[in-house]
């Protein structure tokens, strides 16, 4: 080791030994960016501890926040460093921790901002902060930039409950200027009232371009258009967000100006890599018009009962039934279709008494229907039944809607769906038909009836049979159920046998027949895969190996479904005939291939292929 090294080493032991008391002692000091600071633009800072040990983490009680102005903490990061010291031959180790608790200050307005001290304790030790104030300016206003809130058609301040309002928010940065501006900041206080009002974002294609604007949950990249315009003579870059907003709360806000805050670039240098970086910048706001919105319910006064709930324009409504030839009682599945230019969120089905159907003509459901978007449109089924047989048709159904434009009640109907109704009949026992086979006159017992009555028709005969006074009882004795006639059973018996032999003569016709007319088929199809086999043996080329291959694949039938616990039959794999093709196929299409001649491995893999196909009909 050289006398240079040693002495670096005994001076680096030094000052670790020198400072290692001062790392024992605990302290806070708080740390904020260096200023100008300016209202609206967070003041980033934090508290340093040192002296504290690295576990458990040492809690910060923050001071109290002026008035007009939030502290907000976002993160804590830990730093843990090691030191070792050889003195006099006395080796030395310890370690070093750091806590940095981040904070970010923000004024409203400019003034003058006096923070406190913030403490900090883990367990018996603690350590405090100096108070430091900050003296917080307007930003200034920038030049050859513009910021717009557009909310709604132009001019309109009256919105109602429900209502889909669409916004958009334009930045306007004349051309040339938008490469001089970064770290972009927007505050829309339209997007921060939670309480009054929905935002569903609408689907839009990937971009490069983003605007960061601050929303209850944090700033948010929305991506934005760009487009170009012409006015007051110079040539505008206008980069818009659009979201579409629903009023949930009537009420009337005044909202504070949306405001925007970027840095802008007045010097330029080049970083290690050659590309330019900004040496100065200064902060620059932009600010648009003051919002008032007035929220109203929406009207009760000429409200029809066939409101459904949607608000909007150019609403029409779809019918169709499952079903328009029934009996009175049966069930109709109706669908309705709702389709228009407004807010679906709110739209459901009104009662159908109130919407053209009489409960008298239909049974109709109770309760709320619900509905199901899609593809722009809302569809809702409901079930109802036909109650009166003289029904010729569904009559038209009427959908009534808000129009915030004309600030009225409009009603759409769907086209009527025509109907064939029959009263619904009611069979019994005197309209069953009997199976029996008629009886000769000859063969019928007739009894003795008195001369000059008249005879006795069948169906009288039907109709006089009756089981009154009739024992229907089930028989117990056992002696009276064994009286019964041998003959009759022993008959019985000779007519089952008779019955299965000729179920079976039956059976084995139908495989027989079966057999006589699937045994031609095979044949030909054996005859004609051998054929093909031969042609791929006496084939002198690959085209005609190709050719042959390809028409076997084609008389192959296609493999049939496999019974459960059936043996699997031994099929050729697809796979095999396709990548023997696809290596014929390489050789026919390569310069001169068309007249290659079939090698004798080209032709024992075809013989090999074309033997599995003929044995899978076996």
């Amino acid at each position: 080791m050289t006398a240079a090294c040693a002495r670096s080493l005994v001076a680096a032991a030094v000052l670790v030994l020198l400072a290692a008391p001062a790392a024992l002692a605990q302290q806070a000091v708080l740390q904020a960016v260096p200023g100008p600071y300016y209202a609206g633009t967070p003041i980033d800072m934090q508290v340093v501890v040192d002296g504290f040990d690295e576990d458990p983490q040492p809690q910060v009680e923050a001071p109290g926040v002026p008035q007009g102005a939030t502290l907000e903490f976002t993160a804590v990061q830990p730093q843990v460093s090691s030191f070792m010291s050889i003195v006099n031959g006395k080796f030395t180790q310890g370690k070093q921790v750091r806590f940095a608790f981040v904070y970010r200050l923000s004024a409203a307005a400019p003034g003058h901002y006096t923070l406190g001290s913030f403490q900090v304790t883990q367990g018996a030790r603690t350590a405090a902060t100096q108070a430091v104030s900050f003296d917080v300016s307007e930003v200034p206003l920038a030049q050859g930039q513009r910021l717009r809130v557009l909310v709604g058609a132009p001019g309109q301040t009256r919105l109602y409950v429900g209502q889909r309002v669409s916004v958009t928010v334009e930045w306007w940065t004349e051309n040339g200027l938008a490469d001089n501006l970064y770290n972009q900041r927007m505050s829309v206080p339209l997007f921060s009232q939670g309480k009054a009002f929905q935002f569903v974002e609408d689907s839009h294609e990937q971009s490069r371009i983003t605007l960061n604007i601050e929303t209850p949950a944090g700033s948010t990249e929305f991506p934005a258009s760009v487009r170009q315009q012409s006015q007051d003579g110079r040539q505008w870059a206008i980069r818009s967000v659009s979201r579409t907003m629903i009023p949930i709360a009537p009420g009337t806000y005044d909202l504070d100006p949306p405001t925007l805050w970027v840095d802008q670039a007045t010097g330029w240098r080049r970083d290690f890599f050659g590309g330019r970086v900004p040496s100065q910048v200064q902060k620059r706001r932009i600010s648009a018009d003051k919002q008032t919105f007035v929220v109203e319910p929406l009207p009760a006064s000429g409200r029809p009962p066939s409101f459904g709930g949607a608000i909007g324009e150019g609403f029409t409504l779809e019918a169709a039934a499952d079903r328009t030839v029934l009996q009175t009682g049966d069930p109709v599945r109706l669908t309705l279709t709702l389709r228009g230019d407004g807010s679906f969120e709110t739209a459901s089905l009104p009662a159908l008494a109130g919407a053209g159907l009489s409960p008298k003509q239909f049974r109709l459901p109770d309760g709320e229907i619900a509905g199901v978007f899609d593809n722009g449109a809302k569809r809702f089924e409901v079930t109802v039944r036909i109650l009166d047989p003289a029904l010729r048709e569904i009559p038209p159904i009427a959908y009534s809607w808000f129009n915030p434009k004309t600030q009225s009640y409009e009603t759409a109907h769907s086209q009527p769906i025509a109907l064939s109704v029959r009263a619904a009949e009611v069979v019994g026992a005197g309209d069953v038909v009997s199976a029996a086979p008629a009886t000769k006159p000859d063969e019928t017992r007739q009894p003795a009836r008195s001369a000059g009555a008249p005879a006795q028709t069948v169906k009288d005969a039907q109709t006089a049979f009756t089981l009154t006074g009739a024992d229907l009882s089930i028989e117990t004795d056992p002696s009276r159920l064994s009286d019964a006639d041998s003959s009759v059973l022993a008959a019985s018996a000779l007519s089952l046998w008779a019955y299965a032999l000729g179920i079976a003569a039956l059976l084995a016709g139908l495989l027989a027949r079966r057999r006589a007319r699937t045994a031609p088929e095979v044949m030909r199809l054996r005859k004609a895969l051998d054929r093909e086999r031969a042609h791929i043996a006496a084939a002198g080329d690959v085209v005609s190996i190709a050719a042959a291959l390809r028409r076997m694949a084609a008389l192959r039938p296609p493999p049939a479904p496999q019974r459960q616990h059936a043996p699997q039959a031994q099929e050729t794999p697809t796979s095999d005939i396709d990548s023997l093709l696809g290596r014929l196929d390489e050789l026919v299409f390569a310069p001169g291939g068309a007249a290659s001649a079939a090698t004798e491995d080209l032709r024992k893999r075809a013989l090999a292929v074309a033997d599995a196909m003929r044995e899978e009909t076996r």
